[in-house]
């Protein structure tokens, strides 16, 4: 039976355009002028994404629609929300679009997408399960023709030039709303592929590759194969701070080095972390991410409510990393305390909540990390810590024998 939570706990995520006050660092993915920066190198660079585009013939393969089916869930109850993207497809659905897959492969002889049984061969790749499915596409697990090697590739629906999609609109109003919600997405997109194929840090997921067929986007990315945190958290519960230790330093090692090279990940969220089998976490999903200036301010609302900073909710202007400390401090929470710290079945409840900051610590959380929490759960950014002053904290630093302590300014990563 299928756990059930409040309407209030769905991610909040909101397509949104570039911010006017973003950098330009002048860069174009697939034809599209797009501002991308300009990123140093760091321990784990080893290779250079690339972009594909592959011309599908006159009669294309079979497109594979974003599935919305949900996985069958644990009938306990679960004290953080399931974002759509973890719920998995039924095999049934899959086998039904390889059918079709295979069909269209047949009239379209020599696209590079196509079937082979019940998997797919997308250029050099053969795509297989489905590992998980939501409003924006869907991702399925892939294996490397050559070298084996099994990867993750994000499916998501495009809006072909020249298509016409919007043309069928019932009014010219309907038309520039659906064409502006396109280009909003295709913005996400190409963002998301920008950013993710510059990033390269251990606890970041890497992507390799980007393919565009006519209709979809395919994002190749490294496969991770420890599960979500979320799960992680539903069947181990609360974590020993020990332990979450552990994991707030990788979160904050990858925060870091994304600072230090201008993005701002602004969807930071217990869902949008991996685990790997070694233990060791991976960021994912820099859909909502941009660059921002120190000297400058964003303005777009985006990322799940949960884990919103108040000034989000407030609709003001924001730098951007100190968004990012406020979603890292309630990730925290959850790991050390099992649960959000904010939660109403009412949305302006929630919302009211979240802008007061009054945050119920448990006994049982020492004193140094509930001196932490109260330092990134600060309703005001400019009275919030720091990045750098959270790494240096007592209570990340206990244990810990490694370099200097991390500092802030315009210093870039460099490779180790």
């Amino acid at each position: 039976m299928a756990t059930t939570y409040p309407t209030s706990m769905a991610s909040q995520q909101h397509d949104h355009q570039a911010d006017p006050s973003t950098p330009s660092h002048g860069g174009m993915v697939q034809g599209h002028e797009f501002d991308i920066p300009n990123p140093t190198t760091s321990p784990s660079q080893q290779r250079t994404p690339s972009v594909r585009t592959q011309q599908l013939p006159t009669t294309p393969a079979s497109a594979v629609p974003p599935a919305t089916s949900r996985r069958a869930q644990s009938s306990r109850q679960r004290p953080v929300s399931m974002p759509p993207q973890a719920h998995s497809t039924p095999a049934s659905s899959d086998r039904e679009r390889d059918r079709h897959g295979e069909e269209g492969g047949r009239r379209g002889e020599g696209s590079t997408s196509r079937s082979r049984g019940t998997s797919r061969i997308l250029g050099d790749y053969t795509l297989s399960k489905t590992l998980g499915a939501g409003s924006m596409g869907k991702v399925k697990l892939a294996h490397h023709n050559i070298t084996g090697e099994k990867l993750a590739v994000k499916i998501l629906p495009r809006v072909a030039p020249g298509s016409g999609t919007t043309t069928s609109a019932s009014s010219p109003e309907a038309a520039a709303k659906q064409a502006s919600k396109d280009a909003s997405k295709e913005i996400r997109t190409l963002r998301e592929a920008a950013l993710s194929m510059l990033l390269h840090h251990p606890y970041v997921c890497g992507m390799r590759e980007m393919i565009v067929h006519q209709h979809h986007y395919y994002m190749v990315f490294e496969y991770v194969n420890g599960g979500q945190m979320l799960d992680y958290i539903i069947s181990h519960g609360r974590l020993r701070e020990r332990v979450a230790r552990k994991f707030a330093r990788q979160i904050g090692s990858a925060l870091d080095y994304c600072h230090k090279n201008s993005v701002v990940h602004r969807d930071l969220k217990i869902e949008n972390i991996l685990i790997s089998q070694t233990g060791n976490i991976k960021i994912i999903d820099f859909g909502l991410s941009n660059l921002y200036d120190p000297s400058t301010h964003l303005s777009t609302f985006c990322g799940s409510l949960y884990f919103a900073a108040p000034e989000l909710l407030n609709a003001k202007v924001y730098t951007g990393p100190e968004v990012d400390v406020w979603s890292f401090g309630v990730v925290l929470y959850v790991l050390v305390c099992g649960k959000v710290p904010f939660d109403d079945q009412s949305m302006p409840a929630l919302h009211a909540k979240i802008k007061r900051g009054l945050v119920e610590y448990p006994v049982w959380l020492s004193t140094e990390c509930k001196h932490l929490l109260t330092r990134m759960l600060v309703t005001n950014p400019a009275a919030r810590a720091s990045l750098p002053e959270v790494l240096n904290h007592p209570w990340m630093q206990r244990g810990y024998r490694g370099p200097s302590r991390f500092t802030s300014g315009p210093s870039r990563t460099t490779a180790s």
